[in-house]
This record gives structure tokens, sequence and C-alpha cells, in this order.
């Protein structure tokens, strides 16, 4: 009997492997389907048959923003339409299943769907690719993240939802798409046609630099960074354009770069930093970088980040093609518990630093994590020190929040509802 049968429409943890599992007589369509791209017998096992809950979410969300006036959503508004036009009506199934891999877990989730990807699955990007930063980012960087993106159908998506009545207006849509961008020759709708792109960020933290806020005890240990993106080239050439007559910024061409930066000195403690946005001259692609050094070193680095064995470590065994991936080191996570640490001896315990404690990784260990397209929905897989008994703790305490908010709302009166008579004495 195949294994990949088991736990049929449960969430189980801690499943045994077992030979002969029972199944349900009438099992999910789907099931078949998500179960061959998960993984049995470990720690976490979760089929969800979600066929036609969208929907429902959808219908219940409206209800909580039809009491909001100014939103001007009446009975009209379909729930229906508006999963359509978020493309979430051929969402039929979920899956999750993570087992023990030596130091992380191995964790996979997968989101069924049939038919081609509409409304906000697009911004998600199209064919899944090798990433790119491996073969730029240096060994030594902590955090490296590269993800596909059209922005442009969120774009479409927002004008979907205008015709239908929700948010802003068509006209202040395209009003806001013809404003130009920080006064530039460049507007914002260029901006948005140019953003079914490809970015990516590498950073490198340096623990034996400290910068320090004036006025704060909070200390930050320096950071080096470049931030790259696809398809921007004509917004530096505007900014280099508007720098001929700003003595606010700095323009400079060389055979191979446009590189723009401040016309005045950064004040201390951030003159550490000088941040320039650069364009390749040839490709095209442009970068955002606390200092073009760094840049400069981290293309001429002679070993890479796939050369780092914690990297190495955290995407064993994941996709090699991908439309987004992120690295985090041992140094980083590390290095983010340390900030709470500091801002709650600063200033004591706060919902803030409660949920930065909550979502962050554990301390000490690396992350791999990346998310593919697939011809039927999506898969992320990930080698993280928490398996997915947390992520089910979360979607615990995110389904609270809603009737939260409801049972609040209902013992909110009008200021003209009159309060109800005393009890008869």
């Amino acid at each position: 009997m195949r294994q990949t049968w088991a736990c049929s429409l449960a969430t189980l943890i801690a499943c045994a492997s077992t030979e002969t599992v029972p199944m349900a007589p009438h099992p999910s369509p789907y099931f078949d389907a998500v179960s061959a791209k998960l993984e049995l017998g470990g720690t976490v096992y979760t089929y969800v048959d979600v066929d036609g809950d969208p929907e429902r979410v959808a219908e219940f969300l409206l209800s909580l923003l039809r009491q909001v006036p100014s939103l001007g959503l009446g009975p009209q508004t379909s729930a229906s339409k508006l999963v359509r036009v978020l493309g979430l009506d051929q969402i039929h199934a979920i899956g999750l299943s993570s087992y023990k891999n030596g130091a992380l877990y191995r964790n996979r989730s997968v989101i069924y769907q049939s038919g081609p990807k509409e409304g906000v699955l697009k911004v998600f990007g199209g064919e899944p690719a090798a990433p790119d930063l491996g073969a730029v980012a240096p060994e030594g960087a902590d955090l490296v993240w590269e993800q596909q993106v059209n922005l442009k159908a969120l774009v479409d998506v927002l004008r979907a939802l205008a015709e239908r009545g929700i948010g802003a207006s068509p006209q202040r849509i395209e009003e806001a798409l013809r404003q130009q961008l920080l006064g530039l020759d460049f507007t914002v709708g260029q901006l948005v046609e140019r953003l079914d792109t490809t970015a990516g960020l590498v950073v490198e933290i340096d623990e034996k630099r400290v910068l320090r806020i004036p006025g704060e005890t909070v200390w930050f240990p320096y950071i080096d960074f470049f931030f790259q993106i696809d398809g921007l080239g004509e917004l530096v050439d505007a900014v280099e354009k508007r720098a001929a007559f700003d003595p606010f910024i700095h323009a400079e061409k060389t055979a191979r770069w446009v590189t723009i930066g401040p016309g005045i000195a950064l004040p201390a403690p951030w003159n550490a930093y000088d941040p320039s946005l650069i364009k390749d001259r040839a490709s095209g692609r442009v970068y955002l970088v606390s200092r073009p050094e760094y840049l400069e070193q981290s293309l001429a680095a002679k070993s890479r980040i796939t050369d780092n064995p914690e990297f190495v470590e955290a995407f064993e065994g994941l996709p090699d093609a991908a439309n987004g991936m992120l690295f985090l080191s041992s140094r980083f996570t590390r290095e983010m518990h340390a900030i709470v640490d500091r801002t709650i001896n600063q200033s004591g315990p706060s919902p803030g630093t409660t949920v930065a404690r909550f979502m962050l990784p554990e301390a000490g260990f690396p992350l791999g994590w990346v998310g593919a397209n697939q011809p039927e929905g999506l898969l992320f897989s990930s080698n993280s020190s928490s398996s997915h008994k947390s992520t089910l703790l979360t979607f615990g305490f995110a389904a609270m929040v809603p009737a939260i908010l409801v049972t609040a709302a209902s013992r909110l009166r009008s200021p003209r509802e009159a309060p109800p008579p005393p009890p008869a004495q």
C-alpha cells in the first residue's frame, strides 16, 4: 500500500510510520496530488481540503468591512467575485509536512490550485529558475534573499477591485500612477510597468564594529549590504539627470557604472556608510548599496556563498529551481535575538518584542527556504530550526483574531443607539 496515503484529511503530529493506514471511505479528490509532494512519517503531516473556504472567508471579511461606512461596501459586493478577482477561487487544498534531518527540520508546504494563476498568485512570478545571487553573494554573507516579483499584477488586482467598488476608485488609481516619482522625470506608472522583475538582497554582519544610535543605549552590529533589481536602469538615468542641478545628489559615470550618491557627508554615526544607487551600464541592473566598495568586493570575491558550509546545510535537499529563496546564517539569527534582548533590557517587554521572539528562527541555527510555482499550485520547502508545529500554532493564534474582533464589535454600540432599559424592579 502506498505510504503517501497516510493521515488523510487530518493533522497528525508525530505520525507513526505503519505499513497499513486506514483511509477515509470518501477521500478528498485532491489528496493524492498534495500528498505526492509531502513527506510522511515525521513530526508533522497535515492535509486540509479548503474547497469553497476562500469564498466563506471573503464573505466573513466583507461582513466586517461593511460596518465601516467610509468604505462604501454594500450588500451588492459579492464574495465570490472578490475571490475570483484575487485569484483564490481555484485553491482547493493545502498540505504541510516536517521531519527532523540532523540539526534542522525539513519542511514542505503545498498550496494545490487548478487552472492558471490569476490575481495575487501572479505576483509570485512566472517559471521557476536557478537563483542568481548564489554566484554573486560572498561566502561571508549572512542574509541572501532573491525573489521573482510581478507588482504590475498587483496593480491589475487593485484596478479590478476598483471596478467593483472596493478600495480606491479607478480614477484615483490612474491619477496615482501618473504622479511623478520623487519629483523625477519618471512616473509611478513607469515604475510599476518595470516591476515584473527579479530582486535580491545580500547582507553581511561585522560583529567587531558597533553602530550606536545617539541618545539610545541599544546598539547594532555594523552591516554591509547590496540590494539588486533588474529593469530599473531608466530610474537611475532620471536621477542622474536630476543630479545636474541638485546639489544634494552626486553622480559619477565610468565605462561600467553610473553611481549616484549623496552630495553631502552623512552625520555620525551614519558616516560609516556611503549609500549609493549604482547602474551596471551593460546589463541595466541596478544596485542600492551600503557603500560602493562592498559591491565591488562582493563581485570580485574568490569564494561565494555556495562555498559556505552553513549555506550547503541550509539548502540540502531543497529544489534547485525556484521563484524565491532565502538564506539566514547562524550569526544572523543569533544577532536578531540579541537585538530583541537588548531592546527588552532597555525598555522592557512589549507586544512587539513578544511577537518578534515568537516569529524569529531559533538563535544560532541557519535557515534555508525556497518557493516555487508548480503546474498545480505552489510548493514551499525549507530547512529550519523549527518544524511546522510552530506554523500550526501561528495559524491557531491567527484564527482567533477575527473571532476576537467580532466579539468586540458586537459589544460596541453606535452613539445614536439608546442604551437598553434597566431591568424592572
